[in-house]
């Protein structure tokens, strides 16, 4: 059975009008509990010590006060600070550490996580891009603490996760891969040069591709995920923006192309832990679909 995290906390990251609001959450919710059986992993206490992990404290301390100190946006206005964006933010990320102790417990081996904000564009020093921190990241990290040593990260969101590469970027034991559209934000990260630095060298692998990329070209760019790197959890940016029908974007993603994109993760996984968590997808129709057929897969393959 597929574990499955979310909470309601996450819809009180008020945004407005913003593409990024609370109604992708709440529909794939309602989608998954009419639709699935599953595991329910419940919202654990958060502390923001655990984010220290992954980002630098001062920044962390900043978004904590930021909204009462009149603070309305993190870096410019893509990423909105909102009465309780600091709470909710804390317990996206933080509330990871529920699917780990599951995987750990053996009470699943796959899950979804319903979360937001999403959080790969949030670097150690600031957020941006949606996202304030980094929740795959702190996964990471919790797992290595909880015994998953090695942690292979794989990033399809349409946009290059610069956050997670940077937090990263000079570790051996984290692999970061990374499919994303070259012309796209965040513009000046994810070129295929970037491929760590120190002991880090050779454990981040960027894929950035054309516009208007369709289904054939883009699997085959999942045929360079390392074939040595002996992974202990398999941890998924699952970014549905590369869909056709999204609307920041310009590649053409099938739902049969995102169906063989999730069984080739799944058969990558060779049966280790495996958890999705939600990054971007604007389209609610096209995200809810998309999600239905990623936890369908997670369910039977």
């Amino acid at each position: 059975m597929v574990g499955y995290l979310y909470d309601p906390i996450f819809t009180l990251h008020e945004t407005g009008n913003h593409i990024e609001n609370k109604n992708r959450v709440i529909l794939i919710d309602e989608m998954i509990k009419s639709t699935f059986s599953f595991y329910p992993l419940e919202l654990k206490a958060q502390s923001k010590e655990d984010l220290y992990k992954i980002h630098d404290k001062s920044y962390v301390d900043w978004v904590e006060k930021g909204y009462e100190n009149g603070v309305r946006m993190i870096l410019n206005s893509d990423t909105i600070l909102s009465k309780r964006s600091y709470e909710v933010a804390l317990s996206a990320a933080t509330c990871t550490k529920r699917a780990v102790e599951a995987f750990k417990n053996k009470e699943i081996k796959r899950a979804f996580l319903n979360l937001r904000p999403p959080g790969h564009h949030a670097e150690r020093m600031m957020g941006q891009g949606f996202c304030i921190f980094n929740n795959i990241a702190m996964m990471a990290k919790y797992a290595q603490d909880m015994g998953f040593k090695k942690v292979m990260i794989i990033d399809f969101d349409v946009h290059h996760g610069n956050g997670t590469q940077d937090i990263f970027y000079k570790d051996d034991t984290v692999f970061y891969f990374s499919t994303h559209e070259k012309n796209n934000y965040p513009y000046f990260t994810g070129s295929e040069d970037e491929i760590g630095e120190g002991k880090g060298k050779g454990f981040n692998l960027n894929c950035p591709y054309k516009d208007d990329i369709e289904d054939d070209e883009f699997l085959s760019l999942y045929d360079r995920l390392p074939k040595n790197f002996d992974f202990d959890i398999l941890l998924v940016s699952a970014g549905y923006d590369l869909m056709k029908d999204e609307m920041i974007s310009s590649a053409n993603i099938t739902f049969e192309g995102l169906s063989k994109l999730i069984e080739r993760i799944l058969d990558f996984s060779k049966n280790k832990p495996v958890a999705f968590l939600l990054e971007g997808g604007y389209n609610l129709d096209s995200l809810v679909k998309s999600v239905e057929i990623t936890f369908d897969l997670l369910d039977r393959k």
